[in-house]
């Protein structure tokens, strides 16, 4: 006899061995009782979580001719007719491939014929949303004034997509994702049929992954039982469900934790020679964070924590070494990072990347801390002093360089006079209308990760370079990121690329850290740098000699 998957071994024959959505079996096990059966329904929710399941017990149900409390007896000769497909008067069709208007005009044709053995003709239509506008428009007038011995069940697990029409003629269910103390039970009791006895947190496991759909689980405990071991354990489970090992989450969570970026990268390096999936890997470290941002409010949160103290123990030691902010920002950042992974060629850098940003607390889209900001502020007051005291005639100069200070390293880094800003602007606008660009550039940028100098090559992978008649390499950055033309302007940046290009070109090459925007045209040389332009501005309106030098 051919093997039998275990889901639809298991699939509930009874309203009574449906798991759990008793909001639903109730009432549809009284509009049996009470005869109050509709000519349509609409089944909604996430996949595995019992809708067909429900569609074929309330189709045997309605034809029963030995109904138990509303359920089917599955002992008549219409339900053993049903269950073996040999009654006709149940029509089930996936929609996914049969969504045209030719089909649903079949519809239309078969049901004006009278049931040939049961009472009522059931058509469970599964997928519904995948009918085409001709489709629903065919069916819309079915559903309206359907034949009185005619129920349709239509399934779906994206009801938006249906028209208002259809929604407004059908009784709606909603059904829920399966709870995980559901899932676990049931899968106890299957595995406990099969003879096969499997480990609390194998099971847990596979209940958390499942994220509630019941055929999921089983699909996955029947993946396990055939691996063919007489107990079926946590690392099996990780192995089969292709999840990462917990080892691998708690090394690279803990590297977040600790800022310790080489740790990360080689975290992310094993998954990857491991043949792991990183999207699956990332959703792991959200829900490790989700956890830890759950302990770290205590309370009654706690009990929305489904581990073993086993499992909780690296969350716990970490809570202390983080604070709710931080951990609620690399739960924004990974989640971004998540939705990147699914369409991302090379996920491997998109993982990197996240790895460096939430190690190094590099703010995230461009963003500039708080503390940078109260720095630029206070250097701007420092400076507006100074300059109160020459206009009252202090003891000082008049022409007297303002030069920068440690706090103020990134405000007035690498700042050019008028003119050269000006010219440069043509110099890189003659150049760039060319497209003159250096096509090692991506060799440039891998020297730089090889040398492990993540910042700089966080900052350089959406960036491009051409090099001037002069031979200066122009590194060309994004208008709408001052943060990341500061961190790569710094003189230990600038020394990282120089290098880099050297080694890359075999010469050495001057860097300078430009603007996109200044391809296009000639701009004011204080546009990027409001603070910058704040304090020349004051000057030029209290005629006061000023020379910001580097």
């Amino acid at each position: 006899m051919a093997h039998i998957a275990l889901y639809r071994k298991w699939r509930p024959l009874t309203f009574e061995d449906v798991v759990e959505q008793r909001h639903i079996v109730t009432t549809l096990k009284n509009s049996i009782k009470n005869n109050t059966v509709s000519h349509a329904y609409l089944f909604c929710g996430t996949r595995g979580t019992g809708k067909t399941t429900l569609a074929k017990i309330f189709a045997r149900a309605v034809n029963c001719t030995n109904p138990s409390d509303g359920s089917p007896c599955n002992e008549c000769m219409t339900c053993k007719g049903i269950l073996d497909g040999s009654i006709l008067d149940v029509i089930e069709i996936d929609a996914a491939s049969n969504n045209g208007v030719d089909d649903v005009r079949e519809i239309k044709e078969a049901v004006m014929y009278v049931p040939a053995v049961t009472r009522f003709k059931v058509y469970i239509i599964d997928e519904v949303h995948m009918l085409s506008t001709g489709a629903f428009n065919a069916l819309l007038k079915t559903l309206e004034e359907p034949p009185a011995n005619v129920v349709f069940i239509l399934a779906t697990t994206e009801p938006h997509k249906l028209p208002a029409t259809i929604l407004s003629r059908c009784q709606r269910f909603d059904f829920k994702r399966i709870t995980v103390k559901g899932i676990e039970e049931r899968l106890k009791e299957i595995a406990k049929d099969c003879g096969v006895s499997v480990e609390d947190d194998a099971i847990r496991l596979i209940a958390r992954i499942s994220e509630g759909g019941m055929r999921d689980a089983i699909s996955l405990l029947d993946q396990c039982i055939n691996i063919g071991n007489t107990t079926i354990t946590h690392k099996d489970v990780i192995e089969i469900s292709g999840l990462s090992a917990t080892e691998a989450v708690n090394t690279f969570a803990g590297a977040i934790v600790d800022k310790d970026v080489p740790v990360a990268l080689n975290a992310i390096k094993e998954a990857m020679e491991q043949g792991r999936d990183l999207k699956p890997f990332c959703n792991q470290l959200i829900l490790w964070f989700r956890n830890l941002m759950l302990l770290k409010n205590g309370g009654k949160l706690l009990n929305l924590i489904d581990l073993s103290d086993e499992e909780l123990q690296p969350i716990k030691e970490a809570a202390g070494k983080i604070d709710l902010e931080r951990t609620l920002k690399v739960i924004e950042e990974l989640s971004e990072t998540e939705a990147q992974l699914k369409w991302a060629e090379n996920p491997r850098i998109i993982m990197e990347i996240a790895a460096v940003k939430l190690c190094s607390d590099i703010p995230v889209h461009g963003s500039i801390s708080n503390d940078v900001l109260a720095g630029f502020e206070i250097r701007l007051q420092q400076i507006e002093d100074r300059i109160s005291q020459i206009q009252q005639g202090a003891n000082i100069k008049p022409n007297r360089t303002t030069k920068k200070t440690k706090s103020a390293e990134t405000v007035l880094e690498n700042t050019e006079s008028k003119e050269d800003k000006q010219a440069e602007t043509r110099d890189i606008s003659q150049y760039a209308g060319e497209n003159k660009r250096l096509e090692k550039w991506s060799e440039v940028i891998e020297y730089i990760r090889s040398e492990n100098k993540m910042k700089v090559y966080a900052y350089l992978l959406d960036t491009w370079c051409f090099i001037s008649d002069n031979g200066t390499a122009n590194v060309v950055v994004s208008s709408d990121d001052a943060l990341k033309k500061t961190v790569l302007s710094r003189n230990d940046s600038v020394q990282v690329i120089e290098s880099a290009i050297s080694h890359v070109l075999g010469r050495e090459t001057k860097v300078k850290i430009i603007e996109e925007k200044m391809l296009d045209s000639v701009t004011s040389e204080n546009k990027d740098d409001p603070v910058l332009e704040r304090i020349m501005k004051f000057a030029e309106e209290n005629n006061i000699p000023l020379k910001i030098e580097e």
